[in-house]
């Protein structure tokens, strides 16, 4: 029962909330997480880790993703979205050509400002926590890249855009600052995440189709979702590396997922210079 289980998230349940009903398919007591949050207005692809696979989805957070927006001009929000309050802005009527001319700035290197209603933290406390009280968030702009943006949908005031992105990069504010550089404002009506990495959500299930009786067949070995080539050892040097000994290895400098002779799963190691260092071992 370790492994990744892939989700298609449906709209209006939070990312916890897909936790929780994993967790009761199992008759006995199991750790569960994901691997990202989703908005709840937001659908697509969840990764979730079962078992001893909650150790290594630390490597899933920080890879690129993909998504697919749909948003509205002239009107704000406070969320950034359509599950917020919204409120009309005055803004003149935007071409084609136009948002196609704002939209190139977007590409490539980018500062952005989070969310106030976002899981960044402010002294230990939640930003979305301050926002529900109503207290003022002032958050820094962070570095993200955008790698591929592109109008997928345009008839003002909505639109839909395919962007794929940098780990950290909030797809609200994204929309919301191309809404202000196009001279008005900007909320999400719509997002769907698509691609984490290399895994696409067209091979996600819905919670729905889980059962007690064939959950342990759509979940996914830890090794064939982790983002890393395979570095195969001998069955003796497989003990030295569970036992954290380093030993030399004919390989690339870079971060492997490490199996035995037969295809077994170890761990994660680093090559530095010819050496393997065990890095997070999973044959306990």
């Amino acid at each position: 029962m370790d492994g990744f289980l892939l989700i298609d998230k449906p709209s209006g349940v939070t990312s916890f909330d897909v936790v929780r009903s994993i967790r009761r398919l199992f008759p006995f007591k199991i750790k569960i997480g994901h691997t990202g949050t989703l908005d709840p207005l937001a659908t697509g692809l969840l990764i979730v880790a079962v078992g001893r696979a909650t150790r290594f989805g630390e490597y899933l957070l920080k890879q690129d993703k993909c998504y697919v927006v749909g948003g509205r001009f002239g009107v704000s929000s406070d969320t950034y979205d359509v599950d917020g309050v919204v409120e009309p802005v005055e803004m003149a009527e935007v071409s084609r050509m136009q948002f196609e001319s704002v939209l190139s700035r977007f590409q490539g290197d980018v500062e952005q400002v989070p969310p106030s209603f976002s899981a960044v933290r402010i002294n230990g406390k939640r930003a979305y926590e301050l926002a529900r009280k109503g207290k003022k968030i002032t958050l820094k702009p962070r570095k993200i890249k955008i790698y591929d943006i592109g109008i997928l949908s345009f008839s003002y005031p909505d639109f839909s855009l395919k962007v794929c992105c940098s780990s950290g990069t909030y797809i609200r504010s994204l929309v919301h600052d191309i809404g202000v550089a196009c001279g008005g404002d900007a909320v999400v009506t719509s997002l769907r995440r698509t691609l984490i990495g290399n895994v696409s959500v067209e091979s996600a299930v819905s919670v729905d189709v889980l059962s007690r009786e064939n959950i342990e067949n759509y979940i996914f070995s830890i090794d064939s979702i982790l983002p890393f080539k395979k570095l195969s050892v001998s069955h003796s040097r497989s003990r030295w590396f569970v036992n954290g000994r380093r030993f030399s290895v004919n390989f690339s400098d870079g971060r492997y997922s490490v199996v035995d002779e037969s295809g077994k799963f170890l761990g994660v190691g680093v090559v530095c210079q010819g050496v393997l260092m065990p890095e997070k071992v999973f044959a306990l």
